[in-house]
């Protein structure tokens, strides 16, 4: 399959930044979007041959792959619709979680590879986008049993600067669960504690919690979805992270310092041996 058309449903942050990707590498842009606002912006940098806000439109458009870029539940209702449409040109998504989008890819019968860029800001929109988002950043397939080859993805994501893996649907969401969702878990729950305590230390806040709880400033609307699609890793994980502050809240009642003093050297082992 050449990819030379591709045609994004959905313009925010990822969908814009992969279109403006994209088109340095000469992929011709098509956009949908239900904000005509974002179409307006679209447009106005020249690079999309056609935007449209109805979605009949865009499927009798001619492009070579339909690029999903849609909140969570937003793709899952949107992988039904192609469904109901009998539509069998290649999908793929940039979801955060994957379970559901891979299982409501597989009922509607959609010729279908999953995705997830591991990229973002805690901004959102097109009017945030940015071309240069995902380089270095490491792109995730998810293929289903019946979809097309997903080597036409790996060598296409590649071409933007990205690192390509592949994992079932399942596994994406428990790696991710722990390395993105409870970290923003965290971050929200930080932020709510410390203005609940005492609001006014919010004005003295310095470096280290501005960088902690960078991405509790993210957008509520992908966020909401991302922890409700992914409901049974996160309660899982959250129990074990609330186990773990009560190992440490112990230490501290105790006064025992050789324990705290070791969780942190461990913990700080850990971070620094990350690449």
């Amino acid at each position: 399959m050449k990819i030379n058309t591709i045609a994004f449903a959905g313009l925010g942050l990822i969908g814009g930044s992969l279109a403006l990707s994209f088109a340095e590498k000469n992929i011709r842009l098509i956009a949908y979007d239900k904000n005509t606002d974002t179409l307006a912006k679209a447009a106005e940098t020249g690079l999309f041959e056609y935007v449209t806000d109805d979605a009949d439109t865009l499927l009798s458009l001619d492009f070579d792959l339909l690029y999903i870029c849609l909140p969570v539940r937003s793709a899952v209702e949107f992988i039904e619709y192609l469904g109901a449409k009998g539509f069998k040109r290649p999908v793929t998504d940039g979801g955060s979680t994957k379970s559901a989008i891979v299982g409501a890819a597989k009922a509607a019968g959609l010729n279908f590879c999953g995705g997830h860029p591991i990229a973002g800001k805690e901004v959102s929109g097109f009017s945030n986008a940015i071309s240069g988002l995902f380089g270095g950043a490491y792109h995730i397939l998810t293929p289903i049993e019946g979809g097309f080859d997903c080597a036409d993805l790996k060598e296409l994501h590649e071409s933007i600067g990205m690192r390509v893996c592949v994992m079932d649907g399942e596994t994406h969401d428990r790696v991710f669960g722990l390395i993105s969702h409870l970290p923003h878990i965290s971050a929200f729950a930080l932020v709510q504690s410390v203005f609940h305590i005492d609001k006014d230390a919010l004005n003295y806040t310095g470096g280290g919690f501005r960088d902690f709880t960078r991405i509790a400033a993210s957008d509520p609307r992908m966020w909401t979805d991302i922890f409700m699609e992914n409901d049974k890793n996160m309660l899982a994980m959250i129990d074990d992270y609330i186990s773990s502050l009560n190992v440490w809240r112990e230490a501290i009642k105790n006064r025992d310092t050789e324990a705290v003093y070791s969780m942190i050297e461990k913990a700080a082992g850990i971070r620094r041996a990350l690449k």
